[in-house]
């Protein structure tokens, strides 16, 4: 057990560090809305942020900068977004331990613990549902896809397995983010198999859109996957 602030951590989650800092372990979770206009109405969405105390809070106030300048393209965004970057602020500040739901996130990432061999459909599991997750909103056609290709790369995935994991979507971090989590904690066989399924997924509609790609390149180099390209330099 590990004593952080008074308290004592678990373990498994004291193994785990912030991906921010890569310094102090994860010790919590917070999931903050926002709103970009759209048209005259505008998009809700939500992005989920894990690591320390004091780098969840730090990024909880950038994002709610970055709403500050981004989030009023619409009437509707307008009148939205100052409710969004009053709860910014306050969410920040309200930033405590959450080790209930760290574990809740290690546990669906399939990395609780950080001592036994990892599962590479465990972590398939977690990473597609972080992409999944990744803009807030969690669509049914995405699921389904996911789910179609999985079968196909993985003999042991298993359908059931995997929506347990994408309903705790709320839970996990952006898939940037647990790409660094993942990255000290399963070797290069699991991260390139893990890869080269989401790369699937983005490709499934036979074309890798250059957002696309950005956050392919980003997952890659977070997961120290090395290679000219990581395989998404390319339409499908």
């Amino acid at each position: 057990m590990l004593t952080i602030s008074g308290e004592l951590m678990p373990q498994d989650i004291a193994d785990h560090t912030c991906p921010y800092c890569q310094t102090r372990p994860i010790e919590t979770i917070a999931t903050l809305p926002y709103v970009r206009g759209n048209g005259l109405g505008a998009d809700f969405n939500a992005k989920t942020i894990s690591g320390c105390k004091t780098c969840v809070r730090k990024n909880l106030l950038l994002e709610t900068l970055r709403s500050s300048v981004d989030g009023w393209a619409s009437p509707a965004a307008l009148l939205a977004n100052p409710v969004m970057l009053a709860y910014g602020v306050a969410r920040a500040g309200a930033v405590r331990e959450a080790p209930e739901r760290v574990d809740r996130m290690l546990d669906a990432a399939g990395i609780r613990n950080p001592r036994t061999e990892k599962d590479p459909v465990r972590i398939a599991y977690g990473l597609a549902a972080a992409l999944i997750a990744a803009d807030g909103k969690i669509e049914r056609e995405e699921i389904s896809t996911a789910t179609k290709i999985g079968k196909q790369l993985f003999v042991d995935f298993d359908e059931q397995d995997f929506l347990s994991v994408v309903s705790a979507g709320r839970d996990l971090p952006t898939p940037e983010d647990l790409a660094i989590v993942l990255n000290s904690v399963v070797n290069e066989d699991t991260k390139q198999a893990v890869f080269k399924y989401l790369v699937a997924i983005a490709a499934a509609d036979n074309e890798v859109v250059p957002e696309e790609q950005k956050l392919l390149k980003r997952i890659a180099g977070n997961l120290g996957i090395s290679g000219p390209g990581h395989g998404v330099d390319h339409s499908v």
